[in-house]
Formats: C-alpha cells, sequence, structure tokens
C-alpha cells in the first residue's frame, strides 16, 4: 500500500510540474540587453530589460542601465512593446532608450537618457515615426493630424524638450509632408481668404468648388490646426476653420483614412 501511495504521489508530482512548465508558455516573459554609448563618454552602456506577455498584450516590466532603473509606474502595457536605442538629435553627442508602445495603428513613444549614472524620462510623445534631426532639445514627429475643416493630413511636427516635458508652438505654421496621397482638393462652399495666419485682412473669396492646395496649418491657442494656408489660381492666402464643427468640412472627399 505504501508503495502504491509512493507511486502515485511521485506521479501527481511529475504531472503537476510538467502542468506548470507548460503553464509557463501563457505569462512568456524575455529579458533582452543592448549596449551603446548613451551618455557620449566614449564608453558603452548596457542596457536591460524584460517585456512580459503575449502579443497584442505585452507589459515592459523593468529596463535599466548600468544596473541603474528606469522608473515608470505599474509598467508600460500595449499591444506591443519594443526598446531600442535611438539618437533624436545628431548634434548633441547622446543618445536615448526609446521605449516603443503600440496599440492598434497608433504609436506612443517614451525617450529616456541615461546622465549623471541616473535615468530619468527624456520626454513622451506619439505619431508614426520619430525622426533623427540636428535640434538639441527638439523632437520631431512624423505622423498625421486632424486639420478642422480638412481632415487628416500626414504632416511633420517638432516640439521644444522642456522640463521632462515636449512643448509645441502654437503661432509656428506647420507644414505637410510628402506622403500625403494629395495635398489638392476642391471647396464645397464660398470661403473667405485673408491676408495671414492672424486672419485680420481680407484679400478674396474662393468659389464653390474652386481648387485649392494646401500650403502650411497652424494651430489655435487650444492646440487644434484651424488657420489653413491654401494656393488657388495662383493667390496664396489663408482659411479661417475655427467655428466649425470636428464633422464639418470645406471640401468634398475630406481625407479621413487612419
Amino acid at each position: 500500500m505504501k508503495k502504491i501511495t509512493r507511486s502515485l504521489l511521485t506521479a501527481l508530482l511529475f504531472t503537476f510540474a510538467i502542468s506548470a512548465i507548460l503553464g509557463l508558455g501563457s505569462i512568456k516573459a524575455s529579458a533582452a540587453t543592448l549596449t551603446a554609448d548613451l551618455d557620449g563618454d566614449g564608453t558603452d552602456d548596457t542596457i536591460e530589460y524584460e517585456i512580459s506577455g503575449e502579443d497584442y498584450d505585452q507589459k515592459l516590466d523593468s529596463l535599466t542601465v548600468n544596473g541603474v532603473a528606469a522608473k515608470f509606474k505599474d509598467g508600460i502595457k500595449g499591444d506591443f512593446i519594443s526598446v531600442t536605442v535611438f539618437d533624436s538629435c545628431t548634434k548633441d553627442g547622446v543618445k536615448e532608450v526609446l521605449i516603443t508602445k503600440k496599440i492598434d495603428s497608433w504609436k506612443e513613444y517614451f525617450l529616456y537618457r541615461y546622465k549623471g549614472g541616473k535615468v530619468k524620462k527624456y520626454c513622451e510623445t506619439s505619431g508614426d515615426d520619430i525622426i533623427s534631426q540636428t535640434k538639441k532639445n527638439r523632437v520631431t514627429t512624423k505622423g498625421y493630424t486632424f486639420v478642422r475643416g480638412i481632415g487628416n493630413i500626414r504632416i511633420t511636427t517638432t516640439g521644444k524638450v522642456k522640463s521632462g516635458k515636449l512643448i509645441y508652438s502654437s503661432d509656428t505654421p506647420t507644414k505637410p509632408n510628402k506622403d500625403n496621397s494629395t495635398l489638392t482638393f476642391k471647396t464645397n462652399r464660398k470661403l473667405t481668404l485673408y491676408s495671414d495666419e492672424y486672419v485680420s485682412d481680407e484679400i478674396g473669396t474662393l468659389k464653390k468648388g474652386a481648387k485649392i492646395k494646401l500650403v502650411k496649418f497652424l494651430r489655435d491657442g487650444e492646440g487644434n490646426f484651424t488657420r489653413v494656408c491654401v494656393k488657388s489660381n495662383g493667390v496664396t492666402g489663408w482659411i479661417d476653420t475655427y467655428d466649425l464643427e470636428t464633422s464639418d468640412f470645406i471640401i468634398n472627399n475630406p481625407p479621413l483614412w487612419d
């Protein structure tokens, strides 16, 4: 009887062990290491991180540089998480650890810097891609934005990093980038054309059905793109869409992809 009991116990323990091992497949934690000179001192730094979860349900559990932990509350969660080394400015001599969080087709980015033996968040941003450029304390994103009265337009936007935050200027015109399928549309109503982005002086009107080419945009005080510079029949001027509803458009067939 004791022999049978011992054999049964051994079998149960074996079964439990196999089940536990197989069960780990649903948790699936992976650790990885990167090396790069982050602070520009000529010596490679060691980046270690761990991501847990399955595809479409991942979490960055930890990230360290030379053993120093980066701080982020409750991990970073998303459909997909990736960690890479990125150089947001090619002239400042430092590089960042870039954490990319993807949810559906949208991406959020968390940039961390290693300086003075500490790992600190540099800034957060979102969009399609971050572009490396030459201006210090700037982060440039190539993505798309909603321009009131027009629709979703692909643009390149640069923000200034200040005290860990990315600040976008409200008074700097932003140009659409070359990824748009078209920048020329026909108006679906009569529109007033103004001389500048402050829509101070009227310089003419555009008839319904006029062909316009988008030139640049300006944010209002609330951060929305509501001033639109267009070119029509050789004349360049600004259109004010501030008072429009977000579902109201001044053109036919507005770009509403993504």
